[in-house]
């Protein structure tokens, strides 16, 4: 069963929209718990600092999420992704090739998420609730991208060693 499997039974299983984002703001939080813990845990500058940024992304879409509970605000601002290959090392030490594993879980961790709000905004019949399923989907998939384009990066950089 490949991820995308994954989340759509884990919607299936649920009775309503509101189940569905209060799963989501749960899984926000443990993201959030994710990046604070491996940004303690890395020297690798930016990796840290990205992780630092991902922590920040999860605080605020689970308050996006909250706020869709309480008060129906759809909002979503997109954050302008940074540029962190600028003050990435050359390579990943042999000692910190673990960060390459921690990356690979972030990467899982966004494509999920990223996957989850697509399937709830195919899921829903409003209007507004489809196009704030798919901003948060959208901002995924930019933080996917971000951890994938610091995975290119460090590859790239040992591949030359």
């Amino acid at each position: 069963m490949n991820m995308l499997e994954d989340v759509i039974g884990e919607i299936e299983n649920l009775n309503s929209i509101e189940e569905a984002v209060e799963m989501a703001i749960s899984l926000e939080d443990q993201g959030r718990d994710f990046y604070l813990e491996k940004a303690e845990a890395t020297k690798e500058v930016a990796i840290q600092e990205m992780f630092n940024f991902l922590a920040e992304e999860e605080i605020k879409h689970a308050e996006y999420l909250r706020n869709f509970l309480k008060e129906n605000n759809m909002e979503v601002t997109v954050s302008a992704i940074p540029n962190l290959t600028k003050t990435l090392s050359e390579e990943f030490s042999g000692e910190r090739m673990e960060e390459v594993g921690i990356l690979l879980a972030a990467l899982r961790f966004e494509r999920k998420s990223e996957d989850f709000y697509a399937v709830l905004a195919k899921r829903t019949d409003d209007p507004q609730q489809k196009e704030f399923f798919e901003k948060l989907s959208m901002v995924e998939r930019g933080h996917y991208e971000l951890i994938d384009g610091l995975l290119s990066e460090s590859t790239q950089f040992r591949m030359q060693t």
